[in-house]
């Protein structure tokens, strides 16, 4: 039977199944969103984003960084008289990295150190973190064949005998920048007819801050040069709790205790042992403090698109519960009810 030849029921309920298949992936879409905030049974959702895809970009130089240093050791640099500094430079670190791969370890430390001194988004503890093991790697590869060598086999636990460059370059930045998409996608945030919803699902599903439009006293934008590049801006909404605002670090201090009583030798070069460890720690993980207005990506529309149909969206609805917009409307109901 041709397409001609079809009754005009047939073609209703073929018409009616393809809207129905729509409306049944739009219901059930509805629901995981209605359990993934939680609402409750009179809410809907007007709007729901997710922070951009550049709203990291920061992070993503971070994973290029651990790269790049990775590469300047995995070249073979040849030095001549007539070679720049960044050259000599080179072949000193190169060097120095025949043992224990010291002059890598001295590179990352300093790529560690000037990003916490940045203080700025890339600068948080968990980065810091990463980057340290990062740097300590080789060390650790050539502890695994010091306690082989002093247990008298030939290989250590961990099967390397040597620190390749290029390999571990490419395995650390990929993973830090599978971290970061993972963490960038874990933000979803909401409006509804209600309130305003940030949640965060990383590792505990539900994470996150709920605030109604009344216990909001501002609605403000923060747009930084990249969000004006890239058509991304952040919306917060102050309710006067002082979320997000304040020191965004704190300064590093490493004191010693004095040694009371006059202990043995070997518990005066631990205890040097153990301070020059911590002073080092100190050093490398210090970072500068200053009060900024400092927006969280759990509690802030964070570094979106289409920025401005939210902003509106969040004005009308503050003004609607807020004590003017209530006025109004029962100025308005008292008006057509003595009409």
């Amino acid at each position: 039977m041709s397409d001609e030849e079809l009754s005009p029921e047939t073609e209703e309920n073929t018409e009616s199944a393809a809207e129905s298949q729509p409306n049944s992936e739009a219901s059930k879409n509805d629901e995981s969103l209605r359990e993934k905030f939680r609402l409750t049974g009179d809410e809907e959702i007007l709007k729901d984003v997710k922070p951009s895809f550049f709203a990291f970009i920061p992070m993503y130089l971070v994973g290029l960084i651990i790269f790049g240093a990775h590469m300047l050791f995995a070249i073979d640099w040849d030095a001549s008289s007539d070679d720049n500094i960044l050259v000599k430079t080179m072949i000193f670190l190169l060097e120095l990295s025949d043992i224990g791969e010291i002059g890598f370890v001295l590179v990352m430390l300093g790529v560690t150190w000037f990003n916490r001194m940045l203080n700025g988004s890339t600068s948080g503890k968990w980065t810091t973190i990463f980057l340290l093991i990062v740097a300590f790697t080789p060390p650790a590869l050539r502890l695994d064949d010091f306690i082989a060598w002093i247990m008298g086999k030939d290989s250590g636990f961990i099967p390397l005998d040597e620190f390749s460059y290029s390999l571990f370059g490419i395995f650390w930045s990929v993973l830090f920048i599978l971290f970061t998409v993972f963490y960038q996608r874990s933000f979803h945030y909401a409006i509804t007819n209600h309130r305003v919803i940030f949640t965060q699902h990383l590792i505990i599903p539900g994470d996150g801050r709920r605030i109604l439009f009344d216990n909001i006293n501002e609605i403000r934008t923060q747009r930084t040069m990249l969000g004006a590049m890239f058509g991304y801006n952040t919306i917060i909404c102050d309710t006067g709790s002082q979320l997000g605002i304040g020191e965004d670090a704190m300064s590093v201090s490493v004191g010693t205790s004095g040694n009371s009583g006059g202990g043995d030798a070997s518990t005066g070069e631990g205890h040097v042992t153990k301070n020059i460890f911590k002073k080092m720690f100190a050093f490398v993980t210090y970072q500068r403090s200053r009060k900024i207005d400092l927006p969280d990506p759990r509690f802030s529309f964070f570094c979106i698109t289409n920025w401005k149909s939210i902003e509106q969206l969040l004005n009308e609805m503050h003004q609607r519960h807020s004590q003017s917009g209530i006025l109004n409307e029962l100025k308005e109901q008292i008006a057509e009810s003595q009409d």
